[in-house]
């Protein structure tokens, strides 16, 4: 491969995007490409064709992504067009021009829910019980999970205790990583380690999207104990990637 994987090696690793709207297809790809690439999973972005990943036509993807013990990270994308309609468009024309339609349901607002809406979605129809060895990663520092957390398990987890087979916050715990992509707040990750072990955070900057030494200079300075910061870091993604990060 070119770009930066062949000119720093070892300095960069990447995930496949994959042809989902053929998942057979799809699952092949991720495996060609991290057998032959050396690829570290997969990313998604948003609904595909108004699915999402727990319906039926992606469980050969997920079971690929066991199967490979490779994790899926859930990017967040734009809402169907009838969703975009109802929630984020408006009759103010000066909205429209400054394009704020799609900042308030992109990165502005939508997008987190997007995928916290997805997250939800796949512990409730049971994907996690059907592939319960399936790692998802999600950014944005939970993507609004830390603060919803409480009332997802309390309200979520009455009505489904009967249908799953673990307490619906549970799954948070097994089968979830969250990075702190773009969202440089002490306060937001103190409140997610309270609900997500420490073991399942990793340190992330959402390059190009926002600038790298904001994200590095803010985590230097988190108070945190040297082993959770060092786990945040970058040995939580060790173990999660299976590799070794240079550290100088």
């Amino acid at each position: 491969m070119d770009g930066p994987i062949a000119k720093y090696p070892g300095r960069f690793k990447a995930f496949a995007t994959l042809p989902l709207r053929s998942p057979e297809a799809a699952a092949d790809e991720l495996e060609r490409s991290v057998r032959e690439d050396g690829f570290l999973g997969a990313l998604t972005n948003g609904h595909i064709a108004k699915k999402y990943l727990d319906h039926p036509d992606f469980e050969p993807v997920l079971a690929r992504a066991v199967a490979l013990d490779v994790p899926i990270y859930l990017h967040p994308g734009y809402p169907a067009d009838e969703i975009f309609k109802i929630y984020y468009s408006t009759t103010r024309s000066e909205y429209t021009e400054e394009f704020q339609d799609y900042i308030f349901s992109g990165s502005g607002y939508g997008w987190h829910q997007e995928v916290l809406t997805q997250c939800i979605r796949m512990i409730t129809y049971g994907v996690f019980d059907r592939f319960p060895k399936l790692k998802v990663i999600i950014g944005h520092m939970g993507e609004g999970l830390p603060f919803y957390h409480q009332r997802i398990i309390n309200d979520m987890g009455e009505p489904t205790e009967n249908s799953l087979e673990k307490p619906f916050g549970q799954y948070f715990q097994d089968n979830f990583w969250v990075t702190t992509s773009a969202f440089p707040q002490t306060e937001l990750l103190q409140l997610l380690l309270k609900f997500i072990s420490v073991d399942r955070v990793m340190f992330a900057t959402d390059y190009p999207f926002a600038d790298i030494k904001a994200q590095t200079d803010w985590f230097r300075g988190v108070d945190l104990p040297r082993e959770d910061k060092e786990k945040i870091a970058f040995r939580n993604a060790e173990k999660l990637f299976k590799m070794k990060v240079p550290v100088k």
